[in-house]
């Protein structure tokens, strides 16, 4: 779980320089779930899951 966590902190950093949206790599729904909890405390970025079964994908975008 803390890698999962590690992973789309890296992520937010990227989108905050950018302002673009980024999708993480298809995971699990126990990780997309600690993902999705843990950035909510992110006033600046919103997250989404995009996909199907397997492809399932976190995006992570700006909040404007």
């Amino acid at each position: 779980a803390q890698e999962v966590v590690k992973i789309a902190k890296l992520a937010v950093a990227r989108v905050r320089n950018t302002q673009r949206a980024e999708a993480l790599d298809p995971m699990s729904s126990y990780e997309r779930r600690i993902i999705h909890t843990e950035l909510a405390a992110y006033p600046d970025v919103a997250t989404e899951s995009i996909g199907e079964g397997a492809q399932r994908r976190v995006v992570i975008k700006p909040f404007p």
